[in-house]
């Protein structure tokens, strides 16, 4: 009877630790998405804000991932000179200047002539 309550004490203690670390797992990831989103937008971010700042004929080719952390997917874009930047759970914004075109994932070409900011 012994041996029973404490195998079943051991069992009930296992699995209440393994609920704790999931969950622990489950917050980490999350966070992780979280600074990911942040930081793909902020790259995208200071490439568009550089373009602003110089002078005309400026050209870089620059890149935006296709995925988040080989995994997660999202989606970028730019509508009213806003940034976007979002999955299921996040999303951050970001002010960009005026931009004429739309980002991508993948390869983006940034020119900027006539004072104006020409993406793809």
């Amino acid at each position: 009877m012994e041996f029973v309550f404490l195998v079943s004490l051991a069992f009930m203690i296992m699995t209440v630790f393994i609920a704790s670390t999931r969950s622990e797992f489950d917050e980490l990831r999350s966070e992780e998405e979280r600074t990911l989103v942040r930081d793909v937008g902020m790259m995208a971010h200071s490439e568009l804000v550089i373009a602003s700042n110089v002078e005309d004929g400026y050209r870089r080719i620059f890149d935006i991932p296709e995925k988040l952390d080989e995994s997660i997917e999202y989606d970028i874009e730019i509508s009213n000179n806003t940034l976007l930047v979002y999955t299921d759970d996040y999303e951050s914004v970001f002010n960009v200047p005026s931009v004429t075109g739309q980002i991508q994932k993948g390869n983006n070409r940034i020119n900027k002539t006539g004072g104006t900011i020409y993406l793809n």
